[in-house]
């Protein structure tokens, strides 16, 4: 009896154990599909803002706008230069803005696999 009851024990603390397991890796996903669709929304933003910047006709010399001019650049996934009209500022938004929409969209997928992931 005394053996029933130590492997009754031992059998709840690896129920215990796995379960848990579980609650950490769900919550490491969750974290983790949180945490990509903060950064690609901020990522998305940052595009926005020089899309803003730049067809409002803002000084281009002045230090926000390099900033937000050097952040975007490195954030276009390669599209930078996708489209090339006779407008800078149609290139800029069709360029700047499928970077930001794809980012949008990254977010969303991979948020979405991290969630169903988690058991």
């Amino acid at each position: 009896m005394a053996q029933d009851a130590s492997s009754d024990t031992a059998e709840q603390r690896r129920s215990h154990t796995s379960e848990d397991l579980r609650a950490l890796a769900r919550k490491v996903l969750t974290v983790a599909a949180s945490v990509i669709r903060v950064l690609t929304v901020i990522f998305a933003a940052i595009l926005v803002v020089h899309v803003v910047l730049s067809v409002a006709g803002a000084n281009p010399s002045n230090g926000i706008t390099v900033f937000f001019r050097d952040l975007a650049s490195n954030l276009t996934l390669g599209i930078g230069d996708l489209f090339l009209p006779a407008s800078e500022s149609l290139r800029i938004i069709l360029n700047f803005g499928l970077a930001a929409v794809v980012w949008i969209a990254i977010g969303i997928v991979v948020s979405k696999l991290l969630n169903a992931l988690a058991p």
